[in-house]
């Protein structure tokens, strides 16, 4: 029954469709295929296409971004120039307006910070790392720090310089340091030192960089980031060596916690002279 029932469409079809195919030839059957494919393609929902940003940075934009779409990428507007940036009479609003990405935080006391990634642009003397504004109660800006690197220190050293910071001797092979100093205080400073591993694939990592910059009129100086040096006591004038001086301090020390640990009120009186000889810890 199953099998007579569609064999009678089958026929009927191969009965009109062979002669009509050795009558039009194979080009009708690819017309009549084509037709078939664009109205299957019609019936399917199209997807929205992808912009060229898309297709170069897939990566997720953050959280909410279909929600608040925006068109500012995460390590901010490419900058014609470094003192673009680096300048002190920018508002938090115009930070926040350039980045779409900004960390907060309070790291000093009467200052609000404000970091950001900073990539300046492609150039070998650009700048790639993290910019962080230092904002007053007032909303002005106070200090400006920079740590990222660089592959060329050229276009950094000339920033330094225009405003004001002097070469300085550093203990450091191989740093450059530039600082601008008020007695022993140091108040703006700009270290750049040769990365420990150079490759020639990635040349704009060739050397680290460390700004800072503060108002011409700032009290406050920078804090000192190296560490002191150890202090070194004179020798005592003892004729007993030092091993000897650390073996009694040990002795002494021992005695006397054991004398707060056994107090002579509890010891019985036979035992208190032998507690006095020296050649006995107890």
């Amino acid at each position: 029954m199953f099998s007579r029932i569609l064999g009678i469409p089958v026929l009927l079809g191969a009965a009109v469709a062979v002669p009509y195919l050795s009558t039009n030839g194979p080009d009708s059957l690819k017309q009549w295929w084509s037709s078939v494919g664009a109205a299957s393609a019609e019936s399917v929902p199209k997807l929205p296409e992808l912009t060229t940003r898309d297709r170069m940075d897939p990566a997720p934009r953050g959280p909410g971004y279909e929600i608040f779409p925006v068109s500012t990428p995460l390590e901010g507007n490419p900058s014609v120039s470094l003192e673009e940036v680096f300048r002190f009479d920018v508002t938090k609003e115009w930070v926040y307006e350039r980045w779409a990405r900004k960390s907060t935080a309070l790291a000093e006391l009467g200052l609000y910070g404000v970091r950001v990634p900073l990539v300046t642009g492609t150039q070998i003397h650009d700048l790639a790392g993290s910019l962080t504004y230092f904002f007053d109660q007032s909303g002005k800006v106070q200090r400006i720090s920079f740590k990222g690197n660089t592959g060329d220190t050229t276009k950094v050293i000339a920033l330094a310089q225009a405003y004001s910071l002097q070469p300085q001797a550093s203990a450091i092979v191989g740093e450059q340091l530039f600082q601008t100093k008020r007695g022993n205080d140091v108040f703006s400073e700009l270290r750049t030192r040769p990365s420990s591993v150079l490759w020639s694939s990635s040349p704009h990592d060739s050397f680290a960089v460390e700004l800072d910059l503060q108002r011409p009129e700032a009290t406050v100086p920078l804090p000192s980031k190296l560490l002191p040096f150890p202090e070194v006591k004179a020798p005592a004038t003892t004729a007993k060596s030092g091993e000897e001086q650390n073996a009694e301090g040990e002795k002494n020390s021992f005695q006397e916690s054991m004398k707060a640990f056994f107090p002579r009120s509890r010891v019985p009186s036979e035992q208190v002279e032998s507690l006095e000889k020296r050649d006995r810890l107890w």
